[in-house]
């Protein structure tokens, strides 16, 4: 696994986008990894799946996260991700999201050990870079068997492990345990990436200390705080929040037409977080349709703030 940084972005549906992984790019040059790719719809040929793994002429490195319950098909994704200038391959065996699960893929594949560790073995046989697995504690909590998954999982062949230290059933809900990533640490040998309930840099060395860890990823806290992994390292140097805003803004503007116009309001809304009259803020943003007016919005509420 290319370990470069401990603080690394994690892949977010919706999220880490090329615009959202270009405004991270400008704060420093950790590892981070593309929006979650279904398997299935990349060996049908889908163009909009495609277009979600475009990682040339960015600076590396970047892995891709795919998806899937069928070994043979994730192989022959993670061949075609590997082409595309991947550096890594991320197998998704952690989202809890019902359309997933009804599908035995993401944390629902943590109920099947067998094809996960099958899935692992053929993708790792497949290509010639990294093979990582993100997974979650177990079911619920009843059902955590996180330590028996991540020994199978290393037994398959994956290069690293990475554990959202909730169950499916919590979601994003509840408290990350993180004693668990301690105890899965002390089982295997390869390399433990802790995610959950980190958010800043005191959390990021409090997760450390307890897990034994061998690095952080950081998944909602990014959102609307593309620099928050540079900040973390204590390599962030000062900025004005408004032109962060805009350059994001414009960004999703060239790489999306008017369709960035409804994608950006998420991030807007994100950016605005914890600033004053920020509902004031966020029902003029979702209402307004005309981009150069959403650039006025920006100018005008963000003002000149250094961060």
């Amino acid at each position: 696994m290319l370990l470069k940084s401990k603080v690394i972005l994690a892949p977010m549906a919706g999220v880490t986008d090329k615009p959202f992984r270009q405004m991270v790019r400008m704060f420093g040059n950790q590892l981070l990894h593309t929006e979650m790719i279904s398997a299935t719809s990349l060996c049908y040929g889908s163009k909009e799946t495609y277009r979600m793994m475009d990682i040339k002429d960015e600076k590396a490195p970047v892995a891709i996260q795919l998806v899937g319950n069928n070994p043979s098909e994730m192989a022959k994704a993670a061949q075609i991700a590997e082409q595309m200038g991947a550096i890594q391959i991320d197998i998704n065996m952690g989202c809890p999201v019902k359309k997933l699960i009804s599908n035995i893929s993401g944390s629902a594949l943590m109920k099947e050990p067998y094809l996960a560790y099958q899935i692992v073995n053929t993708v790792k046989k497949s290509v010639h870079i990294p093979v990582t697995v993100k997974t979650r504690l177990g079911w619920d909590m009843e059902h955590i068997n996180i330590i028996d998954f991540a020994q199978n999982l290393e037994e398959a062949g994956a290069d690293a492990l990475t554990i959202h230290a909730r169950t499916k059933e919590q979601g994003y809900s509840g408290f990350a345990d993180w004693s668990w990533i301690k105890k899965v640490k002390e089982r295997i040998s390869i390399p433990v990436i802790a995610n959950g309930d980190i958010k800043d840099k005191e959390s990021t060395q409090q997760c450390l200390d307890l897990t034994g860890a061998d690095g952080v990823m950081i998944g909602r806290a990014a959102m609307g705080r593309p620099w928050i992994l540079s900040q973390i390292e204590g390599n962030l140097s000062s900025f004005e929040l408004r032109e962060v805003v805009l350059e994001h803004f414009n960004r999703l503007m060239s790489y999306y037409g008017h369709k960035g116009l409804f994608i950006a309001r998420k991030h807007l809304s994100w950016y605005a977080t914890g600033k004053s009259f920020v509902a004031n803020f966020r029902r003029q943003v979702y209402s307004e349709t005309n981009e150069d007016k959403v650039r006025e919005l920006i100018q005008s509420y963000f003002k000149e703030e250094a961060v």
